[in-house]
């Protein structure tokens, strides 16, 4: 069998029955409509696909409503390069969304790569980017960035950086971008003066290596970058469709979501996200009396130019509705790129979800997959409220392929890096057969969801997947800190999961309650192994590692005593509101067998 084919032959009932109702029409004629749309946030196209998505749920008598809420978003306009003094004629030239719009001039310094200085822990390393790097008052910091990272930018600008150009590793037009390490756009008060201050201009690779090449000889150059946005609070559409189980009173529901924004016409990204939501509003709401759970289906604005603002908005203002009901949510972002044939390395999802992940896969397509560590981006706006998430991006095009065809590394499309956040990501990237695939797969993990009579996640594996990582924080730390409680506490709330689940298997446990444990671990390990900031609060749109509130212990071995005794204080605080709350969870565990 293809790769690219559906076998219904592994599925049960009604899995096989939503999986063969599964048809291309609707969603290939809503890729078609999205073509001629450039849907950038805030605009009439925007809003025309909005239109588009309501229509047609009308049309198919799905139920859904229609908000307006207006979101902080940074639309790019127009950006320039002019080296002074010398003739210099650019390809195209981008600014990126929250970059200040302005123009500024000065010389130019070279200032190597925003990965160069990480030595571990992405942005939060022990080191962090540009640490060589000296005083750059006055002048314009140029730096080979495929994709620069957020606290690259703030860095350069600390150090004193009038303007960044960024060299990308595409040859023609650089990618599309957001540069604001604050989550859904709008900062909280006290946060606003997150958002960055200085110009930053995306350049190809031909046009920035020539001007590393010129900035590092004795004379140097100058040049004035301009850049032109418009930055503001703008009304924009967020979608959402419900269907009902029909024979259960039931407040539990699924919340399946994707952006319908986009840079320029964005097909693989996430025009074909938002087809294959349409299409599972369809198909689920023909098998609404058989549905144990509701279904929920959110369409975003602002994921490109606002940093996931629809999503934020969405969770800050239904926040306790998603944490007294939500039991799990799954995005469906890039899903249908043609020639994307495994699930190896974009897919990602929380550890309790990995059986139900892959085993769909396996069961709808038999293709590979690996599980990844979800990254910080998306629209994973409800880590904070502790969700369980599986998907994130969907299939991909095999490394060997990329690697054939000259891709560098991007975060979406498939891997395709000649069509994310470019204007070539157009209808011909998506593949019809691929396509049909990946909502299959999507399907059928969520009717698995919608129908368990106990919901299929495991947190044992949550538990183990923090307990590894800790023995990593454990050594990182040596004589300065001792993660031993955190360790045994887990090892409580696992000894009494697992008698739990025997009672469960055994039928001394109504089913009701167990779901109720299992959400309610879920608000607790999933926080734990992915937030480091409150439960309805956000954690910046910036890299993470696993429990991100002990990740610092990775920074013992460059720290001098004094540093180290800083750090051990902040960790031990950190541990003993972790310890309280295991401790919290473990009983209220044992109170429900």
């Amino acid at each position: 069998m293809s790769q690219q084919q559906v076998d219904t032959g592994s599925l049960g009932g009604l899995e096989s029955r939503v999986v063969e109702e599964i048809s291309l029409e609707e969603p290939w004629a809503l890729l078609e409509r999205f073509s001629d749309l450039t849907r950038v946030t805030g605009t009439d196209d925007e809003a025309a696909a909005a239109d588009y998505v309501c229509d047609r749920l009308s049309s198919l008598g799905v139920d859904y409503e229609r908000h307006e809420p207006e979101l902080y978003i940074s639309q790019p306009h127009d950006a320039s390069v002019d080296v002074l003094g010398r003739p210099f004629e650019t390809g195209p030239v981008k600014t990126v969304a929250f970059s200040a719009s302005t123009t500024v001039s000065g010389p130019v310094t070279f200032v190597g790569s925003a990965e160069d200085d990480i030595t571990a822990g992405g942005d939060d390393g022990p080191r962090g980017p540009y640490h060589d790097v000296g005083d750059l008052s006055g002048q314009v910091a140029i730096t080979r960035a495929g994709s620069l990272s957020i606290r690259a930018t703030r860095v350069l600008a600390e150090k004193g950086a009038v303007g960044v150009i960024a060299v990308h590793e595409h040859d023609r037009e650089p990618h599309s971008g957001i540069a604001t390490p604050v989550w859904g756009g709008a900062p909280p008060y006290e946060e606003r003066d997150k958002i960055p201050d200085v110009p930053i201009v995306n350049v190809n690779n031909p046009d920035g290596e020539k001007l590393i090449e010129w900035a590092t000889t004795e004379d140097g150059i100058d040049v004035e970058l301009e850049t032109d946005l418009t930055t503001d609070w703008m009304e924009c559409p967020v979608v959402v469709a419900e269907v009902e189980a029909e024979e259960t009173d039931t407040d539990e529901f699924v919340l399946l979501h994707g952006h319908y924004d986009s840079w320029f016409v964005g097909i693989t990204d996430n025009a074909t996200g938002d087809a294959g939501l349409l299409e599972c509003a369809r198909v689920f709401d023909k098998f609404a009396d058989e549905l144990d759970r509701n279904l929920r289906i959110a369409w975003w604005p602002g994921h490109s130019t606002g940093r996931y603002a629809g999503s934020t908005w969405y969770a800050d203002e239904f926040a306790h509705d998603i944490a007294d009901n939500c039991v799990a949510q799954v995005n469906m972002d890039s899903p249908g790129s043609k020639d994307a044939t495994e699930y190896t390395d974009m897919s990602c999802w929380c550890p309790e979800a990995h059986d139900l992940v892959t085993g769909a896969i396996d069961d709808v397509t038999g293709a590979p997959s690996s599980e990844q560590f979800p990254f910080r981006a998306g629209d994973y706006s409800f880590d904070n409220l502790g969700v369980t998430g599986f998907f994130m991006l969907s299939s991909n095009i095999p490394a060997e392929e990329r690697d054939r065809r000259g891709y560098h590394e991007v975060g979406g499309c498939g891997g395709n890096s000649d069509a994310w956040h470019l204007s070539t990501d157009t209808l011909d990237t998506a593949g019809r057969e691929e396509l049909r695939r990946d909502i299959a797969v999507y399907a059928t993990a969520l009717t698995r969801v919608l129908t368990a009579d106990v919901l299929p996640f495991d947190h044992r594996r949550t538990i183990q997947k923090i307990t590894d990582r800790l023995d990593e924080y454990d050594e990182a730390a040596g004589d300065w800190f001792d993660f031993g409680p955190t360790v045994d506490a887990l090892a409580a709330v696992e000894s009494e999961l697992e008698a739990f689940e025997s009672a469960v298997d055994a039928g001394e446990v109504e089913s009701s309650v167990a779901n109720d444990v299992i959400t309610e671990l879920s608000r607790v390990l999933t926080r734990l192994y992915l937030v480091r900031d409150g439960q309805f609060s956000q954690d910046p749109a910036v890299s993470r590692d696993p429990v991100p509130r002990y990740a610092p212990a990775q920074k013992f071995p460059i720290l001098d005593d004094h540093e180290s005794r800083l750090l051990a204080l902040q960790l031990k605080r950190a541990q003993n509101d972790v310890v309280a709350t295991l401790r919290d969870a473990r009983d209220a565990v044992r109170r429900r067998r």
